[in-house]
């Protein structure tokens, strides 16, 4: 059973998916249908609604703002004081003057009139939660006024008016049992980010206080959360036990973005979908890569595309002859990170759809894995003659040509070339769409002993005319300008 799963089993036992026999048309959104003329509130929109409530929660945690927690349900009073005094927030259940909220920063006229009178902090809250959102409309108007955020419980027979000004709402039924989930989750959710504060706090002293004794020692300082460059050579690799590959490669997902069109190059189809070399695209490459690894070590690295509208279709068609591989759109399906997560992936490899040069490299994912590391960036030297062999990674379109072999869906520089770096060529306006370069080749000439073009060659012709140059010339310090004829 999924973690999705037991969360869903949780909402249900809670009666969070009974509404009420009224349901508003904007409620219908999170309604699932009605059953005994009663509506049904949809707990997969329930789960989403309590996710990111919790999460903005835990952003004004994080920033120490100020809470006012609202619930004039005396079923409720218990278990909203345990939350609060758990978490520190002063709860006032009392009955309170209308326009609290607004007149909150002169309160002391109304102090001798009736003492009795609760009237709130001086400061007004930068959130308002409350619990039983029918019977506080007062609260909503005059937290709207004031643009604070309130996160709500919403039911079905609730006012246009009234939803509205609920910034984060979450439908469910207002149950003794939900409302308890409720507090435990924000409960939860404050004492993890108190604790997270503490402990940045902590390591910030922990800082100062060896920048200090560095400072005494005469020491350079270096801190402890400072970005570290690693030398690809200095990484431990990974090791060549079949299974110990496997679940490595298990806790790995690839996700390409499959946004960019080729329109500056002259096409109207996704970048992907070029055409790299024996009639395989981008696409092709990345997906036949995926599927090596796959069978070599038994594992299973799902393939995951971001489609955009213009992209989406195709990409679909590509996708048709890959329809026996683990390929996913993301487009089409939602809640892939709770899927995901519950098949035990760890680790995204995210990378442009026309990426080539970057696969899935086992020797820094083990090093991530061993060193705990959440997030890391592949870097390359800023100079060409220091590009290795491993990696194409400044290819330039130089995909095609004889300067790298394909193999399993891998690009790699063809051993038969002498010289680590690419060949330095310009190419003019003439050649920046696909069709022109096409036009002007018979085919991809040979590059393999080519490092740039001998000494300064500039060809050019006159509008509407060209050049034909013969094969195995050889152009050498020539500056040729023509007008009708033929070289």
């Amino acid at each position: 059973m999924t973690i999705h799963s037991v969360v869903i089993q949780k909402l249900l036992s809670t009666n969070a998916h009974l509404g009420r026999r009224v349901a508003a048309h904007h409620f219908k959104i999170y309604t699932y249908g009605h059953r005994n003329a009663m509506a049904i509130i949809d707990s997969d929109k329930t789960l989403i609604c309590l996710r990111n409530a919790c999460s903005f929660i835990g952003n004004l945690a994080r920033a120490r703002a100020r809470f006012l927690f609202v619930n004039t349900n005396p079923l409720h009073d218990e278990i909203v004081n345990t939350m609060t005094s758990r978490i520190g927030c002063h709860n006032d259940s009392s009955w309170r003057l209308g326009g609290f909220l607004t007149n909150s920063s002169s309160p002391k006229k109304f102090r001798s009139r009736n003492k009795k009178l609760r009237l709130g902090a001086v400061q007004p809250p930068e959130c308002v939660v409350i619990f039983d959102t029918e019977r506080k409309s007062s609260v909503i108007l005059e937290a709207e006024k004031l643009q604070i955020p309130i996160v709500g419980l919403v039911d079905s027979s609730m006012p246009w008016e009234t939803y509205k000004r609920i910034t984060y709402p979450i439908p469910a039924n207002d149950s003794v049992q939900f409302v308890y989930l409720f507090c435990n989750l924000i409960t939860k959710t404050f004492l993890y980010e108190q604790k997270r504060l503490a402990s940045e706090v902590a390591v910030q002293e922990d800082d100062v206080r060896d920048e200090v004794q560095s400072v005494e020692q005469g020491k350079p300082y270096v801190a402890k959360d400072e970005t570290s460059v690693l030398p690809y050579e200095s990484l431990e690799p990974a090791s060549d036990d079949t299974l110990e590959a496997k679940k490595l490669l298990d806790k790995l997902v690839v996700l390409k973005t499959n946004t960019a069109l080729g329109e500056k190059m002259g096409l109207a189809a996704p970048k992907s979908l070029t055409e790299v070399r024996n009639g395989l695209t981008c696409l092709d490459l990345i997906a036949n890569h995926v599927e090596s690894l796959n069978s070599k070590y038994g594992c299973n690295i799902p393939l995951l595309l971001v489609n955009t509208i213009n992209t989406h279709d195709a990409t679909l068609k590509v996708l048709e002859k890959h329809s026996n591989k683990n390929v996913h759109t993301v487009i089409q399906s939602s809640g892939k990170l709770d899927v995901l997560l519950s098949q035990g992936k760890e680790y995204v490899l995210l990378l442009n759809s026309d990426n080539l040069a970057d696969v899935v490299d086992q020797t820094i994912l083990n090093h991530m894995v061993q060193n705990n590391i959440g997030y890391c960036m592949e870097l390359t030297p800023p100079s060409l003659a220091k590009v290795e062999e491993k990696s194409p990674h400044s290819h330039e379109g130089k995909f095609k040509s004889d300067l790298y072999n394909c193999i399993d869906g891998v690009l790699t520089r063809n051993r038969a070339r002498a010289n680590p770096a690419n060949p330095c060529i310009e190419l003019g306006p003439e050649f920046e769409e696909v069709s022109d370069f096409h036009s002007r080749f018979k085919s991809i000439p040979s590059m393999i002993e080519l490092d740039s073009l001998k000494g300064k060659v500039s060809i050019s012709a006159q509008p509407g005319m060209k050049i034909v140059i013969p094969d195995d010339t050889v152009l050498e310090d020539k500056k040729t300008q023509l007008i009708w004829a033929t070289l």
